[in-house]
C-alpha cells in the first residue's frame, strides 16, 4: 500500500522553469541543463522500480517515496522506504548505465560509460547512513527498536555490476532481483516488532514529519535575476513573447492563440523570483500594459490573495 506517492521533485520543476527562461549564451545554462538531466535520470530510475513494487502484497508492505526527515539539525532523505510489521527496508535507487565497479576499500564507485570514467560516492555507504539515521529517528519518536535493512537497486537491466568483494552482491542488485531479496529479508525478520496500532502511529508520524526540500534554484545555479527572459511563451512553438490583444495571447511566429498561456509565466515567476506577485510585477513580467487586464487574468487563476486594494498581491498555492 503506497502511503506516500512518488512525485516529481520541486527542484526538477524549478530547473525546467530556469532552463526555459535562460538565454542560450547565459553563463550557468550548461550547468542548469546538466543538473536537470541528472535529476530527471534519477527520477526515471525510481519510476522503473515501481513496476516491481506493484507485485508486493499491499497488506504486508507500506511504501513511502521521497521521505525527508530531520534528526535535529540535520535532514536525511530516503528514495523509497518499505515498512512491514517486522522491519523497515531502505531502497537507494541508481539509474546508472555502462559498467559500474564498486571499490569497498575506498568506498566509491567507478562508472565506465561511453569510454568515460567517473567516480561517485558509494551508494552502499549512503544507504547505510540513512538506515542509521532512520533508527535514530525511530528511537527519538518513542517507537520500539526496529530492524532497518537497506539495498542499492540498479534500475537499468543492461548495467554491468562489478566488485572485488562478495559482500557487495548482498546489498546491490538489479531491479528484477528486488522481490527475491525482499522475500529473504521477510524471512530474516519474521517476528513482528510493531503491532497494527504502532504501525499506524508510525505512518502518521512519518507523513507529518516529512519536510519538502526547498532549494533556491537561482542561487544554486548562480543566475542573476536580471538575466531571466520575461514574457509569455507560446504553448505550441515555445516562442517568446506572445502578444496580448483583444482578450487573447497571440504568437507572432506560429499564430497560435491562447486564453491561458500566462499561467506558465506566473508559475515560472513563482519558481524563480518569489512566491507572490503583484499586478505591476505581473504586467512587467508578461509585457502587459493594462492594469485592468492584468487584474482580470490574475483573478481567474484562483490564486490566494494577500493585502488590500493597491497593496494586493497574489500568492502561489501550496
Amino acid at each position: 500500500m503506497i502511503k506516500k506517492e512518488r512525485t516529481v521533485s520541486g527542484f526538477i520543476v524549478k530547473l525546467e522553469a530556469l532552463v526555459r527562461r535562460m538565454p542560450e549564451m547565459e553563463p550557468g545554462r550548461e550547468r542548469a541543463i546538466s543538473q536537470l538531466n541528472k535529476r530527471r535520470a534519477g527520477y526515471s530510475g525510481e519510476q522503473k522500480l515501481d513496476y516491481y513494487l506493484n507485485f508486493l502484497d499491499e497488506k504486508e508492505y507500506w511504501i513511502y517515496h521521497g521521505l525527508r526527515l530531520s534528526n535535529g539539525s540535520q535532514f536525511f532523505q530516503i528514495d523509497t522506504l518499505l515498512l512491514t510489521k517486522g522491519s523497515g527496508i531502505i531502497l537507494e535507487v541508481k539509474n546508472w548505465n555502462g559498467t559500474i565497479i564498486f571499490e569497498p576499500e575506498f568506498h566509491q564507485v567507478i562508472r565506465i560509460h561511453n569510454e568515460k570514467e567517473e567516480a561517485f560516492h558509494d551508494p552502499i555507504s549512503q544507504a547505510e547512513h540513512q538506515s542509521r539515521q532512520l533508527k535514530k529517528w525511530i528511537a527519538a519518536h518513542g517507537f520500539p527498536d526496529f530492524p532497518i535493512e537497506f539495498a542499492v537497486v540498479i534500475s537499468s537491466p543492461s548495467t554491468i555490476i562489478k566488485s572485488p568483494s562478495n559482500q557487495t552482491s548482498k546489498k546491490v542488485m538489479h531491479a528484477h532481483r528486488l522481490l527475491t531479496n525482499l522475500n529473504s529479508i521477510k524471512k530474516l525478520h519474521s517476528i513482528e516488532r510493531l503491532n497494527e496500532k504502532q504501525l499506524k502511529k508510525m505512518n502518521q508520524t512519518l507523513l507529518k514529519k516529512h519536510a519538502e526540500h526547498e532549494i533556491d534554484v537561482m542561487k544554486f545555479i548562480k543566475v542573476n535575476p536580471d538575466a531571466i527572459l520575461t514574457g509569455v511563451h507560446c504553448p505550441k512553438c515555445g516562442s517568446l513573447p506572445m502578444i496580448y490583444h483583444w482578450g487573447k495571447w497571440r504568437c507572432t511566429v506560429c499564430k497560435t492563440t491562447s486564453d491561458t498561456a500566462h499561467h506558465q509565466a506566473v508559475e515560472d515567476y513563482f519558481y524563480l523570483i518569489k512566491p507572490s506577485i503583484t499586478n505591476a510585477e505581473f504586467r512587467k513580467f508578461t509585457h502587459l500594459t493594462s492594469v485592468f487586464s492584468a487584474s482580470r487574468l490574475l483573478g481567474q487563476m484562483n490564486l490566494h490573495l494577500g493585502g488590500e486594494k493597491k497593496n494586493r498581491f497574489y500568492i502561489k498555492p501550496s
